[in-house]
């Protein structure tokens, strides 16, 4: 799949799970003008700011067309919260996997990120777009343009530390750790074995992240892993913690579990987010 973005190219904008504000009609303004100065022609979802009930079909229906019109070289969905999910019966995976285009985005989008993987075997992006008029400095917006318009990995260069192990070499699936667990017993859950699997999490104290990593480790092959990487936790860092969250995480895992871990502060929820291709390998070490 060729992610590289030209002059000319139109790219489109979603919003799968929950509808945006009203309050964020200026900042996707901005985000078309930004594309728009790079010369590139903007498709907007009529659906960005509807709330209406029972949209799964009509989003999943806009997917499939994006993904079907050829001159949509790539599809970011600019939405977070809840629905993401609702679309999933709806997606048509063969047609997908025949037109593979870059589809990116983040949080609840996690459900259609490794359903896409799982279902089409097409490398698919985790990273929110709006981080590109959200970050002040203009970091985000240099690193994504080196990353899609020059043909860099800028965007996908992170640093992360092992707190288990020393060598990493596997396929990454996850996202985001609530949403991600959604996929649990469902035909889009992706095969763990052998798999690294990275997790963050906006939300959540100490509690919840228990009880979420100790369904994780219940679920099918999870002492087959590769390895777990760790993200961002959002709201539980901002608490300054007694009991890291990498701690949490290995209070729960079962004695089967002796794969490396490792963890990077620079993916997660923040505005400067670097961004992951899931179903891509990655080498750690």
């Amino acid at each position: 799949m060729n992610s590289t973005l030209i002059a000319g190219d139109t790219v489109a904008l979603v919003a799968n799970s929950d509808p945006l504000a009203a309050t964020e009609k200026p900042l996707v303004a901005n985000l078309t003008a930004l594309l728009n100065s790079w010369q590139l022609q903007v498709k907007t979802s009529p659906l960005l700011f509807s709330s209406s009930p029972n949209l799964a079909v009509a989003k999943a229906r806009l997917m499939n067309q994006y993904f079907a019109d050829h001159s949509v070289k790539a599809i970011f969905d600019l939405s977070g919260g809840n629905l993401a999910n609702t679309i999933l019966p709806f997606l048509d995976y063969a047609l997908i996997r025949q037109n593979p285009k870059l589809f990116c985005g983040y949080s609840d989008l996690s459900t259609i990120l490794n359903a896409l993987q799982t279902r089409t075997q097409l490398p698919v992006c985790l990273f929110q777009i709006k981080t590109l008029v959200q970050e002040a400095t203009g970091k985000q917006q240099q690193l994504f343009y080196e990353t899609f318009f020059k043909n860099k990995a800028n965007l996908f260069q992170f640093d992360y530390s092992f707190l288990r192990g020393s060598q990493l070499n596997a396929e990454i699936c996850g996202g985001n750790l609530r949403c991600f667990l959604k996929l649990a017993g469902t035909p889009f859950f992706p095969e763990l074995k052998n798999k690294l699997l990275f997790i963050e999490s906006y939300s959540g104290q100490q509690a919840l992240l228990l009880s979420q990593f100790s369904q994780l480790s219940q679920l099918p092959h999870f002492n087959s892993l590769a390895g777990i990487m760790l993200g961002t936790f959002t709201k539980y860092e901002q608490t300054v913690p007694q009991i890291p969250v990498a701690e949490l995480l290995l209070t729960s895992l079962p004695a089967g579990a002796t794969f490396p871990i490792i963890q990077t502060s620079q993916i997660g929820h923040a505005v400067t987010s670097r961004a992951l291709f899931i179903g891509t390998r990655y080498v750690f070490g």
